[in-house]
């Protein structure tokens, strides 16, 4: 990688107009696939456009398909109907569920390499639990080290079968999520069960919907913990509707609700997903006002933010943000139930806290919660690390907003996994970012 540059915020006075944050990563790397599974062409309507979904298209062209990009939101995919090449190298970009994906379909493939270019990122994050499942369907599945990291090679060498496998699902559910991806083309009855607990159930029912739109159904259990796939079923040419992406929702509402007087308009936006209600809900009872007017949201700037107690696993993708916002609160925030974000980019947790404390916020972690003393103001005037990850560095330029010095923010480029325009909406909103 690149040496990361460093760009600075500043303190915001007012921020004024109208941005359209792109469609979900989650949602568009999902259509991408089930489109290059399916036979005939697919649509997929508000896709996003950040460097892990293009990493997911480049792969998607590596097994065959044919992607055209009809607008900056519209994408047509021409599938290889489960007609997947026998051998193949793919790069999953600096993404999880890139990697996750790519490596569960590759297993029934002759032989698949999935690996990235990011070694400090994504390359130190471990993989046993779908390199285990995998072979209990009978691929052939390794990775580096115990942990199972990146490069990940899988195949089909002893032939796949049926039945029922189990998974764990406490360090990510993006195991399972490949599980399901994999499921149709066993080509019979497939029952997965997570042995233990499921960290995030709302991106599971992403995939579950994602699948039911090209014609793969999964029957899921009330626990939400067993998964049949019948087999037999095929991917089908769909239109898949993405949702807005959660974690740029977020980051835009956390920085138009951290300056005063501001009045910020997201257009064109999409809940349809699982977890946008609960993040608005969180962000109002933080004491930001945010007002719904058909594709729009309307944030105000908030005067007061309000201390929080809140189960991010509904949310998880927006509690960076938050956490931010609520350095500014008179009062101790509590994020509780969000282990999995120690399995992300970075150690959302503890790298997190440690730029927080940097910047001169008061921050405290636990294995499973991130606990912020709100004292109403963050002085500022440090250079943070953005960790490689997009999410670290959307929730510090939150700080710095409401901060008294700004911040200089280092590998601010991060930001572009999911949300390209992030600092160029910012400055057209009216910040100060150089």
């Amino acid at each position: 990688m690149t040496t990361p540059s460093s760009l600075r915020v500043a303190p915001g006075t007012r921020l004024s107009g109208s941005v359209t944050p792109p469609g979900a990563k989650s949602g568009t790397v999902r259509a991408l696939l089930c489109g290059t599974l399916a036979a005939g062409t697919s649509t997929i309507v508000n896709a996003g456009s950040g460097d892990n979904i293009r990493a997911m298209a480049a792969a998607c062209r590596v097994l065959g398909a044919e992607i055209e990009e009809l607008d900056a939101r519209t994408w047509q995919v021409r599938g290889v109907d489960h007609r997947l090449p026998g051998r193949t190298e793919l790069d999953a970009g600096n993404s999880g569920i890139v990697l996750r994906l790519l490596t569960a379909v590759g297993a029934a493939t002759d032989h698949c390499s999935v690996g990235t270019r990011f070694a400090d990122s994504l390359g130190r994050r471990g993989n046993h639990e779908i390199v285990d499942a995998l072979r209990q369907f009978g691929a052939d599945a390794a990775g580096r080290g115990p942990e199972a990291c990146p490069p990940l090679v899988v195949g089909r060498t002893a032939g796949l079968h049926g039945g029922t496998v189990s998974v764990s699902g406490r360090r990510s559910s993006q195991f399972l999520s490949g599980l399901l991806f994999l499921a149709p083309l066993v080509g019979e009855d497939v029952e997965i069960r997570v042995h233990d607990e499921l960290s995030s159930s709302a991106m599971v029912a992403t995939t579950v919907d994602a699948l039911g739109r090209a014609g793969v159904i999964v029957e899921v259990g009330e626990d939400r913990l067993s998964y049949r796939i019948a087999g037999g079923q095929r991917y089908r040419p769909a239109i898949h509707p993405v949702a807005s992406d959660a974690s740029s929702v977020a980051g835009i509402l956390a920085a138009a609700a951290a300056v005063p007087g501001s009045l910020t308009r997201i257009s064109g936006f999409q809940g349809n997903d699982h977890g946008t209600a609960a993040l608005i809900e969180a962000f109002r009872r933080m004491g930001v006002r945010i007002d719904a007017e058909g594709e729009t949201l309307v944030c105000h700037g908030a005067d007061e933010v309000a201390p929080i107690e809140l189960d991010g696993s509904a949310c998880a993708d927006g509690v960076l943000p938050m956490a931010a916002l609520a350095c500014f609160a008179n009062g101790t925030s509590v994020f509780s139930n969000v282990e999995t974000l120690r399995f992300k980019e970075c150690d959302r947790i503890s790298d997190f806290c440690h730029e927080l404390a940097a910047a001169g916020a008061k921050v405290e972690e636990r294995q499973d919660a991130i606990i912020v003393h709100g004292t109403g103001q963050v002085p500022g005037g440090a250079e943070v690390f953005g960790h490689h990850d997009h999410s670290v560095v959307m929730a510090m330029s939150v700080l710095a907003l409401r901060s008294r010095d700004g911040l200089a923010v280092t590998g601010w480029e991060s930001v572009g996994q999911t949300y390209r325009e992030f600092f160029d909406d910012l400055r057209s909103l009216g910040a100060e970012v150089c």
